[in-house]
């Protein structure tokens, strides 16, 4: 009984302590940023004291202003031409174009790149995790592998789902689930303690009956 107990204050202050420290940290970070502007700048400096989480807000106005100003025409030729710059330094050039694209992809609203959890048959046969769909390969990609339609994958370490693997497979090779991200997400935070049995017992019962229904075919 005090296992149970205890079980249940840990799943009570331990995600809410760490989404505090997160917080905090994030928080602190962005108010140090501002001892870098100029006195005359700073304005905790102006007002005289100190406000948490200013210099967040600051950032995403910063950040805001800056989408209002490159939206159009003399802001996307100001850009262009920063772009161009930077093309022209070699090591600076990877790492700017590669991090613009993956952002471009993941903010896109055509993208459909996390929308989608399935099961994955990794790291060997017989084993399965869960899996998010990012993109789809190439043409070029495609005739290489003599495949018809294959996707993307990346299968997100545990604990830690920042790193992983992209894998790219056979659509057919995958079983769709109705599990979300953030169910994804806690299943591999917790290292498979959280699983979406609610996602899997659904996308098992739509499998069973699109399997009896194409039994029932040829009867009919």
């Amino acid at each position: 009984m005090l296992k149970k107990y205890f079980s249940a204050g840990l799943l009570l202050w331990v995600p809410l302590a760490i989404t505090l420290w997160v917080l905090e940290s994030l928080i602190r970070w962005s108010d140090a940023v501002l001892n870098l502007l100029p006195p005359e700048l700073n304005p905790e400096k102006l007002i005289g004291f100190e406000i948490p989480g200013l210099g967040l807000l600051l950032a995403a106005a910063v950040i805001l202003l800056t989408g209002v100003l490159v939206a159009n025409m003399l802001g996307q030729w100001i850009v262009s031409r920063w772009e161009w710059f930077l093309d022209k330094i070699p090591v600076v050039r990877p790492i700017y174009s590669g991090v613009k694209q993956i952002l471009a992809t993941v903010l896109s609203d055509r993208t459909q790149s996390f929308r989608e959890v399935v099961l994955i048959e990794f790291p060997i046969a017989g084993c399965w995790t869960y899996g998010f769909i990012v993109a789809t390969p190439g043409k070029e990609t495609l005739e290489t592998l003599s495949a018809t339609e294959m996707v993307t994958v990346f299968v997100p370490t545990a604990p830690n789902p920042t790193s992983g693997y992209v894998i790219m497979v056979e659509r057919e090779k995958l079983h769709k689930t109705t599990a979300t991200i953030e169910q994804a997400f806690k299943f591999h935070v917790s290292l498979g303690v959280m699983t979406p049995e609610g996602a899997l017992k659904r996308t098992s019962e739509k499998r069973d009956a699109s399997a009896e229904n194409q039994a029932k075919k040829p009867a009919d």
